[in-house]
């Protein structure tokens, strides 16, 4: 909207505190004024150009925050998960153990069932936390589902790093910010543009006498206009301060682009040592598979083969989908 600020006044008078002379009086007019503001070139069209870069910078920055809640939310189901297949991987030891009436069976079950009360107040602390991405206090503990089998892919790096460049919400919160801040920078230079301030009076003074002669009723207008120069023709520090905040986010694009680079490259470099550890977990567990039933010593190697496998594919899960997040892939994955 234009800042017209308008401004009513009223002038009463003149009234004498005593008579100017013998014989006088006071003709007591009344003085109605309307003055409005005329903003100076540019100043409403930039005032609304920074209003438009400011709601889409919020924008950026809502999609940016909620792209991180996001995987901050996957990374807690995945740990849930993880020790919710480790208890049962623990569990079907824990029976099969049961079938085998020896020392030793008894004090590998009684090792197996303590674990598995570390792993409940595990899986309890990762469950509240995804009862606290629900917002929703009333309910009953979330229970995940899946097996976190989740096919290795392949990926080029430097597509990677291209896709990354137009898709991060980051990247977009960063040149939101410089749009904002150009935004800002023309509205503080618009700002020093000179107003105007026209304004109209209207006069009007009763009859009166004075020494006897009497005096008709007056009426009259008027015109006034007001100019008010300020300080922008000596003090430039508003502008400065401005350009300065536009340098200042154009440094962090810069180094937001180089965080992206150097972000999905080190991960990638993760990514290919989980999938070697999740190839050789696999090959280990299809080894103990074929000797599970050999007693306590083919149990035990089973289970730790299970386990180690869990962890393997919870790891490669967490790399997998942590590098498609940084290449700006924001697909909810599948776990099962």
């Amino acid at each position: 909207m234009p800042h017209l600020s308008p401004l009513l006044t009223y002038s009463k008078g003149s009234i004498y505190t005593q008579q100017p002379y013998i014989g006088y009086t006071n003709p007591s007019s009344n003085t109605f004024g309307a003055t409005v503001t005329i903003e100076g070139w540019g100043k409403r069209s930039a005032r609304e150009a920074y209003a438009k870069a400011e709601a889409n910078r919020q924008l950026a920055e809502m999609v940016n925050e909620s792209r991180s809640v996001e995987t901050q939310a996957i990374f807690n189901y995945i740990d849930a998960l993880r020790t919710k297949l480790l208890w049962q991987s623990y569990q079907g030891a824990i029976e099969q153990l049961n079938s085998i009436k020896t020392g030793d069976a008894t004090r590998f079950k009684d090792e197996f069932i303590s674990a598995q009360k570390v792993l409940n107040n595990d899986l309890k602390f990762f469950s509240y936390g995804l009862l606290n991405y629900l917002g929703e206090t009333d309910k009953a503990l979330p229970l995940p589902v899946g097996n976190l089998n989740i096919a290795p892919k392949k990926f080029n790096v430097s597509e990677l790093v291209v896709h990354a460049l137009e898709k991060r919400p980051d990247v977009s919160t960063n040149r939101a910010s410089i749009e904002s801040a150009s935004a800002n920078l023309e509205l503080v230079q618009a700002n020093r543009n000179i107003d105007f301030m026209p304004g109209v009076y209207y006069t009007e003074t009763p009859p009166y006498t004075s020494s006897g002669i009497g005096y008709g009723s007056q009426k009259s207008f008027s015109f006034i206009l007001t100019v008010p120069l300020g300080n922008g023709f000596v003090d430039n520090s508003d502008v400065l301060v401005a350009s300065n905040t536009v340098t200042e986010h154009e440094i962090n694009l810069s180094s937001t682009k180089t965080k992206i680079l150097t972000e999905i490259n080190q991960t990638y470099l993760q990514y290919e040592s989980a999938q070697e550890r999740l190839k050789n977990a696999n090959l280990a567990f299809k080894q103990a598979i074929s000797q599970k039933n050999g007693g306590i010593s083919s149990i035990l190697r089973y289970r730790e083969a299970e386990g180690d496998l869990i962890e393997a594919r919870a790891i490669h899960a967490k790399t997998l989908i942590l590098l498609e997040r940084l290449g700006g892939n924001f697909e909810v994955p599948s776990l099962n």
